[in-house]
């Protein structure tokens, strides 16, 4: 998940989001529903990108063998720091370089399956240099990071760092020694760690998207270091085949739901959150919201009570795959079977995106001043309700004298030609399209794995 992690359920080991923690509307960490996620300040250079002609699928990538060099930066009480080629980790307890070669195996080699995959992606940290990853010895410490209950490992939005428990990277130990002896959630660290090569991008496509990306690299058919590309129909199918099985995690048995197609129209709404759709029409900002009317009763202004707003049933964690599963779906649609087979509609949205990150470097300055206005404002309210004859009713409600006026929301800044921040995941899905209907889109998906032998 973007932001989340993946869930502990549904198919061998877990499903992943792009974080529910820190960003809320994410799955991959993030806020509020609706909060953007950080303003994009540095780019990876464009050295060495192929127009989208000349990039091809790959049949299969194998692992860096050359990027496993770990290096000992630190070991101390409290905290000791390795370094791979391309990713730093960081723990309370000594390792080992012998234990972390093996747990960097699954990191390094999502890298490598990122870069060369044909979406012209480079990753690229935050300091130019590594990314940042923390393993935590429990199960509770891990958590006590913010990290979701239901969650196997978490990639934060927030301040770009991928989590997870010795657990899910194989790590157990004998007294105060730890060593490799347990299986590697792969899945859930080619899932978690797709979100964190493809940070730059995230903002600026749907989250079925990014989550369907995900879930596309952690099912790639995977052995002794290579990723068989070529194999992922197959592997997909063999997902399919998996569903309904009882996996064993941990001492817990469980039983792998089987989530179902949800439609083109049943997901492409899943823009700014997995939990809840939002259908974008237009990408300007909303008009500024009516202000509640208010009354005078006697003692003070108050809002004139409303009816309770229409609001989405709240979802179950029972709901959640079937999302997940349709987001992946689309994808492999799109990287196999839409058009000519070879991605080209999903290469040239790759190509949008690029493009339309670069607008946006400039936004991280008047984001910045944003939430430091929000902040002044939530003060402001709080010395707001302290001030003689203001009466705090809770729920966001007051009661105020008439000479007193509340302080003023601070306006969200607007992004590049006017776009509102929150929608511009919305702006390039009509390349996905290529001009058809959502409806069309649906026939045409449920035609083509029909004819793959796997009927939705």
């Amino acid at each position: 998940m973007i932001g989340g992690g993946k869930l502990q359920s549904w198919r061998a080991g877990a499903w992943s989001a792009l974080g529910l923690v820190g960003l809320g509307a994410w799955a991959l960490a993030q806020g509020p529903v609706g909060t953007p996620s950080p303003a994009v300040t540095t780019l990876a250079p464009d050295t060495g990108r192929l127009p989208a002609e000349k990039r091809y699928l790959p049949s299969s990538i194998n692992e860096p063998l050359m990027s496993m060099t770990i290096q000992l930066m630190k070991e101390a009480p409290g905290e000791s720091v390795y370094r791979s080629k391309h990713f730093e980790f960081t723990t309370p307890v000594k390792l080992g370089a012998g234990s972390m070669k093996e747990v960097c195996r699954s990191f390094e080699s999502t890298y490598e399956l990122i870069s060369k995959l044909p979406w012209g992606i480079n990753p690229w940290p935050e300091n130019g240099r590594v990314f940042q990853a923390q393993l935590f010895p429990t199960r509770e410490q891990y958590l006590a990071s913010g990290a979701p209950e239901w969650s196997a490992g978490i990639y934060s939005l927030k301040d770009r760092v991928f989590r997870i428990p010795f657990e899910e990277v194989g790590l157990k130990n004998r007294g105060t020694e730890y060593f490799l002896g347990g299986s590697i959630n792969n899945d859930t660290i080619t899932h978690e760690v797709t979100h964190q090569m493809m940070h730059e991008y995230l903002r600026f496509m749907p989250i079925w998207l990014a989550e369907g990306l995900a879930e596309y690299t952690a099912n790639l058919p995977y052995n002794s270091g290579r990723y068989n590309v070529a194999g992922a129909l197959e592997g997909f199918k063999q997902m399919r085949r998996d569903f309904g099985k009882v996996k064993k995690r941990g001492l817990v048995m469980q039983r792998v739901s089987t989530p179902r197609w949800l439609g083109v129209d049943g997901i492409w709404d899943y823009n700014t959150s997995i939990l809840r759709p939002r259908r974008i029409t237009t990408l300007l900002p909303d008009p500024p919201a009516t202000p509640r009317p208010m009354i005078f009763d006697g003692k003070g202004m108050v809002p004139i009570p409303e009816l309770a707003p229409t609001r989405f049933p709240d979802t179950t964690m029972a709901e959640l795959p079937s999302r997940y599963y349709s987001a992946h779906v689309l994808v492999v649609y799109f990287m196999h079977l839409d058009g000519d087979g070879k991605a080209t509609r999903l290469k040239k949205y790759f190509d949008a995106i690029h493009e339309e990150r670069k607008l946006w470097v400039s936004y991280g300055a008047a984001q910045a001043a944003y939430e430091q206005a929000v902040a002044k404002y939530e003060a402001d309210w709080e010395a707001f309700k302290k001030l003689p004859g203001v009466v705090d009713l809770g729920e966001g409600r007051v009661r105020y004298p008439s000479n007193l006026k509340p302080p003023a929301e601070p306006p969200r800044p607007a992004g590049p030609g006017g776009v509102d921040p929150n929608k511009v995941c919305a702006k390039h899905l009509g390349i996905l399209l290529g001009g058809r209907t959502p409806a069309d889109l649906d026939k045409e998906i449920r035609a083509a794995f029909a004819k793959v032998e796997s009927p939705l």
